[in-house]
């Protein structure tokens, strides 16, 4: 029986290109390959497009670059052209992750080319990446949500400090297109909230600002398991840091996982209600993961949604799906299958 081309793609022009790589890899070692070819494409930090054809382990040193081969993308007959060949691929695994990759913008280029790919369609992925309409779609269906508002860089600084008094400090101060809690942090105060802002506009043109949340963060995994949708045991994330920033998923490796998360039934059970809402109206398919707040009191707030989770080995992704009994090898089947 002959192998389905799959294109595994990395890399990318985000800030979370690092992040990328270490997904990418542990995807490229749990794909089955006794199913699937593979096609290795990664992307440059400056958006340059190259097939690279040497070990996974140069992709997660970020060494990938000195093994590579130049290629084109045929858009009229959706293939990609290297050394004068023309590929076809079965199917594009993008394991991108932030702008460019998660935006909906390579999802719109595999559209227009006729290219399949697994994840989200470019309007799901536009919506869930931007987290102030995520929380608008969120709020209109029924799910609870932090009390908040978004700006712009050409907004009065004096009014925005009003809005802010009105929530209360202190509040969450984050880039409304990013991941990874890139560009995020908490105001205490005024002379904080313009630090916060001048940070997370470096990152995005338009930030989220958020009352915060005194809770724990819960996280649920979501994968079409064959003609069902399975939602996952959920999991808990216990850490030092006062939020869980970039440096405390990636860096400093103390954050413990507990799964199952230590809440109520009735917590859990009001935490699941929103997720399937939120599945259906944001119109996600394949994979993602959901993150949420539930408070000492038992209430449960969404945060927000990633349809590109992480895929390393700190992820809570497979560490939700494994604990459910799905294998690395089984949750990569199951997305490409979709």
């Amino acid at each position: 029986m002959k192998k389905s081309l799959i294109c595994v793609i990395f890399g990318g022009k985000s800030g979370e290109y690092e992040v990328s790589l270490a997904s990418a890899y542990f995807v490229l070692e749990s794909i089955d390959k006794e199913k699937y070819e593979i096609l290795k494409i990664g992307i440059t930090k400056e958006g340059k497009w190259y097939i690279f054809d040497g070990e996974n382990e140069s992709i997660l040193n970020d060494g990938w670059q000195q093994n590579t081969r130049e290629l084109l993308l045929d858009i009229n007959n959706g293939a990609f052209i290297v050394d004068n060949e023309k590929i076809k691929v079965d199917k594009i695994l993008p394991v991108l992750h932030g702008e460019y990759g998660e935006d909906g913008r390579i999802q719109s280029l595999f559209e227009v080319c006729g290219i399949e790919y697994s994840g989200c369609d470019s309007f799901c992925s536009f919506a869930c990446m931007d987290k102030n309409l995520t929380k608008m779609i969120a709020e209109k269906s029924g799910v609870k949500v932090a009390k908040g508002f978004s700006v712009l860089k050409s907004d009065d600084y004096e009014k925005i400090k009003c809005r802010v008094r009105k929530i209360g400090y202190p509040v969450v101060v984050k880039p409304s297109k990013s991941g990874s809690s890139v560009g995020v942090s908490i105001a205490k105060n005024e002379c904080e909230l313009r630090e916060s802002l001048i940070k997370a506009f470096l990152v995005c043109d338009t930030v989220l600002i958020e009352e915060k949340i005194n809770g724990k963060e819960i996280e649920i995994a979501v994968i079409e398991k064959d003609t069902e949708v399975h939602f996952s045991t959920v999991g808990e994330l216990s850490y030092d840091s006062e939020f869980y920033d970039y440096d405390e998923k990636y860096k400093n490796g103390k954050t413990e996982y507990i799964i199952p998360a230590k809440i109520s039934k009735k917590s859990e059970k009001k935490l699941r209600e929103y997720a399937k809402i939120l599945y259906s109206c944001l119109g996600i398919r394949g994979v993602c993961r959901m993150d949420f707040f539930v408070t000492s009191f038992g209430k449960v707030y969404f945060n927000e949604v990633n349809t590109m989770p992480g895929f390393t080995k700190i992820s809570m992704l497979p560490k939700l799906l494994t604990y459910d009994k799905i294998s690395y090898s089984d949750i990569i089947n199951y997305i490409l299958n979709i």
